[in-house]
Order: C-alpha cells, then structure tokens, then sequence
C-alpha cells in the first residue's frame, strides 16, 4: 500500500466553505420529539395533580433523550477523538457547539428525583419553564436531525479567475477519519513538517474503499502534480472541532 506523507498550511481551512451534499434524513424521527413534547405539554397545562406535573417532567425527558440519541445515531460524536473528552454526553455537545448543558441538566436532576426518590415535581412555573427549554434545544437542532452534511467543499478564488478547491469528507469508522480530496496551491505544500501546517498520508486508507484514494499514487497508473492532494488529513483538536462543527451547521 503506497504511503506518502505531506504537510500543507492550515490556512486552508480558512477557506469559504460550504456543503457539498447532504443527506436529507427520515422526517418521522426527527418529529417523534416534538410529538413526545406536545403529550407533556399537554400533562403540565392540565395540572390536575402534581402526578400531572411529575408524568409530564418524565416525557420531557423521554423527549430529550429521544432527540439526543437521535444526534449521536447521525454525527457519532462519541467517536471523535480528543484529548481530555468529557465523559457526559452534554459535556461533549458543548464542545462542538450543539447545546450550553446547565438548564437540560437541571431538568434531568428534576426527572432522576422524581423517578427515583419520589419527590414532588417543581411548581406548575418552573415546569412551564422547563417546557420551554426543552423546546427550543428541539428547535434550535431541528435542521440537524433533517439534514445530514456529507462532504464539505473549501475553495480559494485567486487571480485571474483561477481557484483551489478541495473537499473533507468525515468518515465514522473505527476511529475518527477525515479525507482530503483536491487541488492545493504548490506554495502551501511541503516535504517535512513546517510550523502551521497539517499533516496529510496520502494514498489509501485501511478500511476504506475510495478509487481516488486508491489509484491516484500508484506511478503506474497515474501520476498526480504536486498540487492534487488526495489522502487523510490528520487534524488537531482545535481543527478537528472546528471541521465537525462545520459539517453540523453547514446545511
């Protein structure tokens, strides 16, 4: 398996991004939430008995958990790999920009108490508050469970009407892999490691079928200028987020 190594400055990234195509996903599981909210809606406004208010606390829950397994079925943020990762799962959306965790946290406490300890419910207020945070973290990742990025484009307009272009495609396997794929400005490549620049193993990637991966550094076949860059891209922490966020946003 033909193996090179190359290093191109992260200014790359810098670059106008946008989707290059997305997936539109399954309508009825991102709805099922909503429909979940809409019964504990209907439990808190009832508020015949604090019953009402502690069975309509739990399926804000069930409406929480439903949305955030959903998120993880669709991006895996579980599998990207981090130094120091929290351990919670509202920890780790934080990072990449999902959600702030402190209300949805305080509704879990609420449920866990409860459900475990029978305790009363909050005041028929602060459920109503609690509704409505649950419904905008519904809203505010409604496109996200709608639409699914698949490739992300990054392209540079230079002089006379020429431009680069590469895309990032960010494959969930056995561990995090990112693919770089496209046309980068000979100045911005280099041999060995420079300061502010990202290291790129071009050629074929174990586990992953990708004709351009596969034939583009086999010399007999074809043989590449310097500037056609086509290999994983091996991104630091602070790249890394920053690309997961884009394809998360990048509808």
């Amino acid at each position: 398996m033909f193996k090179q190594r190359k290093w191109i400055s992260n200014e790359i990234l810098n670059w106008e991004s946008y989707s290059e195509s997305s997936t539109v996903l399954e309508k009825e599981k991102g709805e099922r939430a909503f429909r979940i909210w809409e019964h504990a809606k209907n439990l808190i406004e009832n508020n015949e008995t604090e019953f009402h208010l502690a069975d309509g606390i739990t399926n804000l829950k069930r409406a929480l958990n439903h949305r955030l397994k959903l998120i993880e079925e669709i991006y895996g943020f579980k599998f990207v790999e981090i130094n120091n990762k929290p351990k919670g799962y509202m920890e780790i959306l934080e990072i990449f920009g999902v959600i702030r965790p402190f209300l949805m946290k305080r509704l879990l406490t609420i449920r866990n108490g409860i459900e475990h300890n029978d305790e009363k419910p909050p005041s028929y207020e602060r459920c109503i508050e609690l509704l409505d945070v649950v419904w905008y973290f519904l809203k505010s990742t409604d496109l996200m469970v709608q639409f699914a990025v698949n490739d992300l484009a990054f392209e540079l307009e230079v002089k006379n009407d020429k431009s680069y272009y590469f895309v990032l495609k960010y494959v969930k396997h056995e561990r995090d892999i990112f693919i770089i794929n496209g046309n980068i400005p000979e100045k911005l490549i280099y041999d060995e490691l420079t300061p502010d620049t990202i290291e790129v193993v071009l050629g074929e990637i174990e586990g992953i079928k990708d004709t351009r991966l596969s034939m583009a550094y086999e010399e007999k076949v074809i043989k590449l200028p310097r500037s056609s860059i086509h290999g994983e891209i091996i991104l630091s922490d602070f790249d890394k987020i920053g690309i997961i966020n884009k394809f998360v946003f990048s509808y």
